[in-house]
């Protein structure tokens, strides 16, 4: 039987997310709940222009720093869209 967990894995890594697996327990559905509401409860959202503008198609690749006892949650990189 095909679940998608793999596609489900890569489509969260490459756009910052993660996957929460709660099955067909209506407790691990609350706890995944809590967890969701603690962390949006705490968390922070940063923006930036880029420095390089050209509207190539290319690829940017993105690098967050932080202090070791932080979590980022981040996309890798976007695709400067061709106008």
């Amino acid at each position: 039987m095909y679940s998608g967990d793999s596609d489900m894995h890569k489509m969260t890594e490459a756009t910052g997310g993660r996957v929460i697996d709660v099955g067909n327990k209506p407790e691990k559905l609350r706890d995944a709940f809590d967890q969701i509401a603690q962390e949006l409860r705490s968390q922070y959202n940063i923006g930036y222009t880029p420095t390089n503008t050209t509207a190539d198609g290319g690829y940017r690749k993105l690098e967050i720093k932080s202090k070791p006892d932080l979590k980022i949650q981040a996309r890798k990189g976007y695709y400067a869209v061709r106008q």
